[in-house]
C-alpha cells in the first residue's frame, strides 16, 4: 500500500487543480490532529468532504468503515465525539492516541464524566482527597486531639498531676505547715503531720502509717571508744536524724548535726574526757536503751574500764586546755565565791543541733553530777561545774541560757540540792568558803564501783568520809517551740585549776507534749 500510494501523490499533485486538494487535505489531517474531526458547518471543505474521502479512504484507511465515517463524521462528531470516538480512535488513530489523548483526556473528563469520576476517582482521588478528607476521615482528626487527650491521657498524667495538685487537692486546713500532698494524713489537726513524735496515744501522729510507733534500741552496738558525736546522740536516744533545710514531707525532727567542743564552743576536748557506757559503778545503768554518755574533766571511765586509772578521779587528770567560760559563767550557789577567772580547764561540750517535732513543747533528759571535790571543797570557788545550754525561741529560758539548776537556781555542781549521795557529815572544810554539813539522804550505795565511792585516805574536815559523792539521776525539762531548731550543749568543766575530776552522765533525751513556763529540774 505504502509503494501505490507513493505512486499515486505524484499524479495528484500534477493534476490540475490539485492545489485546491492539497489544500482541503491538509485541512482535514490539521482538523483530525486538533478535534479528532470535522466541523459539520463549515464552508467548500465540508461540501467538498464527501468526494474527496471516498477516493482517498480506500487506499489509506482500508480499516475505517468507508462509508460510515464521511456521512456520519461531520453531521455527529461534535455531538457523539465521547461515545463514537472510543469506536474510530482505535483505527484511525493509533498512532496518535497516545500523544493526544493524555493532554486531552485530563480537560474533557472532568466536564464530560461527572457520574463516571466515582469509577476513575481511585487513580484521582489522592488529588481530591484532601479537600474531601476532612468531611469524611474522623480518625484523622489531628487538630482535634487536644480536646479528646484529656480523656486519653489520665494513665499518662501521673507526671503531671504534681504540678497541677497544688491548686486542686494540695492543702494546709490546719496551718501546721505540712500540706496534704506533703504526707499529712490529718488536715485538720495541726499536731499530726510528717514533723510530729509519734506518742503512744493511739494515733498515727508523725503519718508513717503506723500508730504509736515502738520504742526503738537505737544505741545498740555502740563502742565505748567512740570518737563520732553522732553516735553519742545515739547513746542518749536521740534516734532520729534530718537535714537543716529539708521541705515538704522529708522535713521531720531529728539530729541535725553533732560535734564535740570546747566549753567555749571551738576546740577539740581530750579524747579520752568522753565514752559510752553500758553501767556507772556498780548500781547506775542506762535510763533507757542500753547504754548512756560518760563525760569528764579527766578520763571517762571507772574502774575496770579502759579510761580508768587510779588517780581517776582524785588528784584527777589534766587534758590541758583553758578556754572562755560560756556566756553568764563562772556562777555558783548563792553565798559562795565565784571563781575568780572565767576560765573553763579540761572542759568538754557535746554539741547538737536537732529539729523538734511540731508537736512537742518540752524536751526531757536525765543527768547525774559526780565530783572528787566534795565535801572538802564544797561552796568554794573551786566548784566544778555541769551546765546544759539550751538555744531555743521558747520564753522562760535564763540569760545565760543553763536548764540544770535547783530551785535556788544552783547549776551543776558539788552545791547543787541534789547532791546527796555521799557520807554523811561536815563539807567545805577546804578552799576558804563557808563550811557546811550533809546529811547525804542518798546514801553511798550509788557510789560503788564508780571511783568516787572509795575511802579518802586523807580525812579531809577531819572524819572519815568518801573521795567524792555526786547527785544520782535526776531530771530536766525545758520548755521549746514545736517545729524550731535548738541547740544543745552539755558542758562540764573545771574551776580554778584542772585538778580533782567532776563527771556528768547523761541519757534518756526525750520529748514531751506539754507545755512549760520554764525550766525544771527534779528527781524522778
Amino acid at each position: 500500500m505504502t509503494v501505490l500510494a507513493a505512486l499515486v501523490l505524484p499524479a495528484l499533485w500534477a493534476a490540475p487543480g490539485c492545489g485546491a486538494r492539497s489544500d482541503i487535505d491538509q485541512d482535514l489531517i490539521a482538523a483530525a490532529d486538533d478535534d479528532g474531526g470535522m466541523d459539520a458547518g463549515s464552508d467548500a471543505d465540508a461540501d467538498a468532504l464527501p468526494d474527496v474521502v471516498p477516493d482517498v479512504v480506500p487506499d489509506v484507511v482500508p480499516d475505517v468503515v468507508p462509508d460510515v465515517v464521511p456521512d456520519v463524521v461531520p453531521d455527529v462528531v461534535p455531538d457523539v465525539v465521547p461515545d463514537v470516538v472510543p469506536d474510530v480512535v482505535p483505527d484511525v488513530v493509533p498512532d496518535v492516541v497516545p500523544d493526544v489523548v493524555p493532554d486531552v483526556v485530563p480537560d474533557v473528563v472532568p466536564d464530560v464524566l461527572p457520574d463516571v469520576v466515582p469509577d476513575v476517582a481511585p487513580d484521582v482521588v489522592p488529588d481530591v482527597a484532601p479537600d474531601v478528607v476532612p468531611d469524611v476521615v474522623p480518625d484523622v482528626v489531628p487538630d482535634v486531639v487536644p480536646d479528646v487527650v484529656p480523656d486519653v491521657v489520665p494513665d499518662v498524667v501521673p507526671d503531671v498531676i504534681p504540678d497541677v495538685a497544688p491548686d486542686v487537692v494540695c492543702t494546709d486546713s490546719d496551718g501546721d505547715g505540712y500540706p496534704s500532698c506533703d504526707g499529712d494524713c490529718n488536715d485538720v489537726n495541726p499536731a499530726i503531720n510528717r514533723g510530729a513524735f509519734d506518742f503512744p496515744n493511739g494515733l498515727d501522729d508523725d503519718c508513717d502509717g503506723k500508730v504509736d510507733n515502738p520504742a526503738i534500741a537505737c544505741g545498740q552496738g555502740l563502742q565505748y571508744t567512740s570518737q563520732d558525736p553522732a553516735e553519742y546522740a545515739l547513746a542518749i536516744d536521740i534516734c532520729q536524724k534530718t537535714s537543716e533545710n529539708a521541705t515538704g514531707k522529708d522535713k521531720i525532727w531529728g539530729l541535725i548535726s553533732a560535734d564535740f567542743r570546747l566549753a567555749s564552743g571551738g576546740g577539740m576536748p581530750f579524747a579520752q574526757s568522753h565514752s559510752i557506757v553500758a553501767k556507772f559503778g556498780d548500781v547506775l545503768g542506762p535510763r533507757r536503751d542500753v547504754n548512756f554518755v560518760f563525760l569528764s574533766t579527766g578520763l571517762a571511765g571507772t574502774p575496770g574500764q579502759p579510761y580508768y586509772t587510779p588517780d581517776t578521779p582524785q588528784g584527777g587528770t589534766s587534758t590541758g586546755s583553758a578556754t572562755p567560760t560560756p556566756f553568764g559563767f563562772p556562777t555558783n550557789k548563792q553565798g559562795c565565791p565565784v571563781p575568780s577567772a572565767p576560765t573553763a580547764f579540761d572542759s568538754v561540750n557535746l554539741k547538737l543541733r536537732v529539729r523538734t517535732p511540731t508537736n512537742a513543747r518540752s524536751l526531757a533528759f536525765d543527768t547525774a553530777f559526780w565530783s572528787a571535790e566534795y565535801p572538802e571543797y564544797a561552796c568554794s570557788d573551786f566548784n566544778d561545774l555541769f551546765v546544759v545550754l539550751l538555744t531555743t525561741g521558747a520564753g522562760g529560758i535564763p540569760n545565760n541560757r543553763n536548764v540544770v539548776f535547783d530551785k535556788q537556781g544552783t547549776p551543776g555542781s558539788v552545791n547543787l540540792n541534789f547532791f546527796d549521795r555521799c557520807v554523811a557529815g561536815a563539807t567545805g572544810c577546804y578552799g576558804g568558803g563557808p563550811q557546811g554539813f550533809n546529811f547525804c539522804s542518798g546514801g553511798t550505795a550509788e557510789l560503788g564501783g564508780t571511783g568516787y565511792g572509795g575511802t579518802d585516805p586523807g580525812q579531809p574536815c577531819g572524819m572519815p568520809t568518801a573521795i567524792g559523792g555526786g547527785t544520782g539521776w535526776i531530771t530536766t525539762e525545758a520548755p521549746i517551740v514545736p517545729g524550731e531548731i535548738v541547740t544543745v550543749e552539755f558542758v562540764i568543766w573545771d574551776s580554778s585549776d584542772g585538778i580533782y575530776d567532776s563527771s556528768v552522765i547523761i541519757d534518756a533525751f526525750r520529748w514531751l507534749q506539754g507545755q512549760l513556763a520554764g525550766p525544771k529540774t527534779y528527781r524522778p
